[in-house]
């Protein structure tokens, strides 16, 4: 599916792709929002943040076409998908759905 190493598929672990690019100011508007949910160390979540201009392979195996987009993905299948901003409370909702 991608070059992105992803966890065993075995365990029940989620992962958060965050599609950003440095120039992008929604994107850097969303980087407060992934930090403070990193801060809470949950161990059921794993985010990644991969940049689109540097790993540009990547964000087109995502077919990524705007930033900021979020993709959850688990057991390696992508399991929901969010293009443009969200805030913390409601992308911590959609994620503890998706565990």
């Amino acid at each position: 599916m991608s070059n992105i190493e992803t966890k065993n598929p075995e365990t029940e672990s989620l992962e958060l792709l965050q599609f950003y690019a440095e120039w992008c100011q929604p994107c850097r508007m969303m980087m407060p929002v992934i930090a403070s949910i990193q801060q809470k160390q949950y161990d059921w979540l794993t985010i990644k943040q991969i940049d689109v201009d540097a790993e540009s392979i990547i964000a087109n195996q995502f077919n990524i076409r705007s930033i900021p987009t979020f993709v959850a993905i688990k057991n390696n299948k992508e399991v929901w998908r969010k293009a443009g901003m969200i805030n913390e409370n409601e992308l911590l909702e959609i994620l503890r759905s998706l565990k």
